[in-house]
């Protein structure tokens, strides 16, 4: 089985061990699905009938490695104030720590195909409110 090069890239930046960002979470669990989300409860029960969740961007995974972060270190807040921090905290994070979540969001993906192989993105058209 032959492996395209993008991927062959990405494991090559994996194996060095110097990594921009120092992670809370293990790798294999930051870019796993989440499975407690409303849609991933909702699509084991009856995947005939509900679509399966999305895969993970590089923000989300961002979020849920800072999210278990502010936990290790016992803080207590909001999902609102949690997610103010984080985009103020992505804000500031340098080039290389970008691109080390972005190689982390296509290793999620790849995973997501893994777990739900059948899954398409296909976006609902938004609902128009009538005027009154």
């Amino acid at each position: 089985m032959f492996v395209n090069s993008s991927e062959n890239s990405i494991n090559n930046e994996f194996l060095s061990n110097s990594s921009p960002y120092l992670l809370t979470l293990e790798v294999e669990e930051l870019i796993s699905p989440p499975s407690n989300t409303r849609l991933a409860t909702r699509f084991r029960k009856n995947p005939s009938f509900s679509s399966p969740p999305r895969p993970l961007n590089r923000f989300l995974l961002f979020r849920r490695d800072f999210f278990a972060k502010m936990k290790q270190q016992g803080m207590k807040m909001t999902h609102a104030k949690v997610s103010r921090l984080t985009s103020e905290e992505w804000k500031k994070q340098p080039a290389e720590v970008l691109r080390y979540f972005e190689i982390l969001e296509q290793l999620a993906k790849d995973k997501h195909k893994e777990i739900y192989p059948a899954y398409r993105y296909s976006p609902k058209p938004k609902k128009k409110l009538a005027k009154l």
